[in-house]
């Protein structure tokens, strides 16, 4: 059987990273008390830490982390959706009512959710972009690891 991976229109290793911290950053998220749910779930509570951190994150004035949000932001990750019953790809821009940092962590979800339910292999085959596949993921990744030391909680359960 091959590899899954040899498909995916990414870099193997950029793709298992992303999701490493992606995981790793959902449980710090929960262990800090951002979590939703009930007996029967438990989610992450991604807009109320970004929320949380809106005020910090707009201090933020790294070159690294401004190009980032430019590109989520202005260009950003489209959303997979069923049209006629075949996969298709829908502009789905940001709301830009919400706070900027809740903006930004709804971009990183959807590179999460596009990469791991599949639609990077749906690109290749479709004629995607690995590059800006590739662009998505690490810009993706520096706004995770950029805004991870702004709530203390958060930073030292993803630590310990």
């Amino acid at each position: 059987m091959a590899s899954p991976f040899d498909r995916l229109n990414l870099d193997p290793a950029l793709a298992c990273e992303f999701l490493g911290v992606f995981a790793r950053y959902e449980f710090a998220l929960k262990a800090a008390g951002f979590a939703d749910g009930d007996e029967k779930k438990a989610e992450a509570a991604w807009d109320r830490y970004a929320r949380a951190i809106d005020a910090r994150f707009s201090g933020l004035n790294s070159a690294e982390l401004k190009t980032a949000v430019d590109y989520l932001l202005g260009r950003p990750p489209k959303k997979q959706i069923v049209v006629k019953g075949k996969i298709d790809w829908l502009d789905a821009p940001p709301d830009v009512n919400l706070p900027r940092a809740e903006q930004v962590f709804v971009m990183v979800r959807r590179v999460r959710n596009n990469l791991f339910h599949g639609g990077k292999f749906l690109a290749a085959e479709a004629g995607g972009d690995p590059d800006r596949d590739r662009l998505l993921v690490d810009h993706a990744l520096t706004v995770l690891r950029a805004c991870l030391p702004l709530h203390q909680d958060v930073a030292a359960a993803y630590e310990n």
